[in-house]
């Protein structure tokens, strides 16, 4: 490998095959050695579809060496193993918008947010947070986001929470192509209280007001947002699960009329019909 045009073989179709798999296979000595080659290439890595899977393969390796490094007592080790990829974070943090509405660039960023450690995947959570609002309705930024959902600290994880449920954002936000998948991933990854939140948000009832609107019911009807609904009827719990039936089979009659209510309807039908047994 190191006597070929290691640059060129990361790029190409099947060089970048032959390129993980010395990354994942040679020792950790050469591995290291290897990625050197890959200074101030990184962003064109990440924009090519080859490119950016050797770079997804050098954050999952390196960071399980430094890992492993510092679960076998050495933590010198450790911080000289995450710091030879630390040119990779910089440039992803640096350019962490741009990456994260990438087709490939979002990629990368997962990989970053699932595998690096702690103080890596901190500064990717911290840069991320500050333009999620934007990656929320992203046909890429989406996935980004919901990574964040499952591997994020709670501090992260929040922002996101207020971002979906703040000043009636939900009711747009689980019509929305992208981001409703951002809300059925808190709904079956998130901590329960933020479970909660969303079903909180989703059971607000206005209609006795002007303009007002039943979130859920309304939920129901849409031909995206429908699916959300199905969703948190499957997660919820307690309380709030007999709420979750109790409005949407006052609602029946409503529902009845929108051709995308019918799957939460038989999901209410298929409970009332145990009940019944």
């Amino acid at each position: 490998i190191y006597g070929q045009d290691v640059v060129a073989l990361c790029l190409h179709m099947h060089g970048c095959r032959v390129i993980q798999k010395a990354i994942r296979c040679l020792e950790q000595e050469d591995v290291c050695k290897l990625i050197t080659e890959f200074h101030d290439k990184v962003l064109t890595f990440i924009h090519d579809p080859n490119g950016n899977h050797v770079i997804q393969r050098c954050i999952q390796v390196m960071s399980s060496f430094a890992k492993s490094a510092a679960n076998s007592g050495d933590p010198d080790l450790a911080s000289s193993l995450s710091d030879q990829t630390q040119f990779i974070i910089d440039d992803i943090v640096a350019n962490i918008e741009t990456l994260s509405t990438h087709r490939y660039g979002c990629r990368v960023v997962q990989r970053a947010i699932e595998h690096c450690v702690d103080q890596q995947k901190n500064d990717v959570l911290d840069s991320m947070i500050s333009c999620h609002k934007k990656l929320v309705m992203h046909q890429y930024g989406n996935y980004v986001v919901q990574q964040v959902v499952v591997c994020g600290s709670e501090a992260h994880k929040a922002a996101i929470l207020k971002t979906l449920t703040e000043n009636g954002a939900l009711l747009t936000l689980s019509k929305h192509k992208y981001a409703s998948n951002v809300v059925e991933s808190v709904l079956m990854h998130g901590e329960s209280q933020h479970k909660e939140k969303i079903l909180e948000e989703m059971l607000k009832d206005t209609r006795g007001e002007v303009g007002g609107y039943c979130c859920v019911i309304e939920l129901s009807k849409h031909p995206i947002a429908n699916y959300v609904v199905n969703k948190a009827i499957e997660v919820s719990e307690g309380d709030q699960r007999e709420k979750m039936f109790e409005v949407i089979s006052l609602s029946r009659q409503e529902l009845s009329k929108s051709p995308y209510a019918k799957y939460v309807l038989q999901k209410i039908a298929k409970r009332d019909k145990s009940k019944s047994e």
